[in-house]
């Protein structure tokens, strides 16, 4: 499809939606991503962020305004906004291919689940607002609590994305959709009460049942088909058509563009995807599952490497968020971690023989 002519489509759209806003009739140039002002919702009153994205290379727009979130490909855009008549009919089958081909590469392991039901009316009603279950778990912002300078101390940007349970000291890690309805949550508890896992992580059907206690059985056995992406932190909001990186923690996930936390180092990211490159934890497990994934030909970050060459003891588990803690404290120069990832099969002794 035309670059071309798919741009000046958009920039139709645009100029009928904000006739009088030159700054919102704007197309700004990311690689294969076009970022302006979302003709459905308007947009963000700051001339600077716009939160419409269309992606050449899959023919989809996304928008990131929370309460807007709308998800089309280009030709309902183009049909929603009367441009689409623009369009002869072989360009619009080659569009209707290239949509095709990207939600066939976009099923996930588990069947028949693709990215796109996140943005299907369908599934909202199974999903939780965030303020709903604030006030029905008694849970309070983590800013201006407790908690805050914990997370200050973690590098951590304080945002709707945790909240703080006071009385059982716990804090609440959200996955959730740009309008901020949750998908699954990550509790960390920060007692230490002895016996007390550290982490409990909830997928969306167990928060129903188990937290909110619902009866609905039925509601709940439908909330079930949303389960496989509820543990996948950022799932709404990664773009698809760029490299992925894998982590196990929500936290770490949250410090890296274009990420995905899985909660734990045997969870399997669901989606059938070439992009991805996994960054485990230093430790035991997360070495073993290097190797594995190193075996099988995926590229992982090399902690072996990484910790040798910058002369930081190996002798302890370190995750992103704890290395990243570590160099701002010491103040220690690195490489650039891009440097670190790998598929060399002969770059298994820096795990090996650790």
């Amino acid at each position: 499809m035309d670059p071309q002519k798919v741009e000046s489509l958009i920039g139709q759209v645009l100029a009928r939606e904000f006739p009088n806003i030159p700054s919102k009739q704007r197309i700004d140039k990311y690689g294969n991503r076009l970022n302006f002002s979302c003709p459905y919702c308007g947009d963000s009153n700051e001339k600077r962020k716009k939160r419409g994205n269309f992606y050449m290379d899959t023919q989809s727009y996304k928008c990131y305004n929370g309460g807007c979130g709308i998800f089309k490909s280009s030709l309902g855009l183009f049909h929603d906004f009367g441009v689409v008549d623009k369009l002869d009919d072989s360009e619009k089958a080659e569009i209707k291919s290239i949509i095709d081909e990207a939600r066939s590469k976009r099923k996930t392991v588990f069947g028949s689940l693709d990215i796109t039901m996140l943005f299907d009316e369908d599934i909202n009603r199974y999903l939780i607002p965030r303020d709903e279950f604030m006030k029905r778990m008694n849970l309070v912002e983590v800013r201006g609590s407790s908690i805050e300078r914990y997370l200050t101390r973690r590098h951590q940007y304080i945002d709707s994305k945790f909240a703080w349970d006071k009385k059982n000291e716990r804090i609440y890690l959200f996955n959730m959709t740009p309008d901020e309805k949750i998908l699954g949550l990550q509790v960390r508890n920060m007692n230490s009460i002895k016996g007390s896992p550290k982490y409990l992580t909830y997928k969306l059907s167990v928060i129903w049942e188990k937290l909110l206690r619902s009866k609905d059985t039925d509601f709940i056995l439908a909330c079930k088909k949303v389960d496989p992406i509820s543990s996948v932190f950022n799932v709404s909001s990664i773009d698809f058509g760029q490299d992925i990186t894998i982590f196990e923690g929500p936290m770490d996930s949250w410090l890296w563009k274009n990420s995905v936390g899985l909660c734990s180092s045997e969870n399997k990211f669901p989606f059938d995807v070439d992009n991805v490159r996994f960054w485990y934890d230093w430790d035991q497990a997360g070495i073993s599952k290097s190797i594995e994934m190193l075996t099988e030909g995926y590229k992982v970050f090399n902690w072996g490497k990484f910790l040798e060459e910058h002369a930081i003891t190996k002798n302890k588990k370190w995750d992103l968020n704890d290395i990243v803690v570590h160099l701002r404290a010491t103040g220690k120069k690195i490489k650039k971690f891009e440097n670190y990832f790998t598929n060399d099969i002969l770059d298994m002794g820096y795990f090996i023989n650790s």
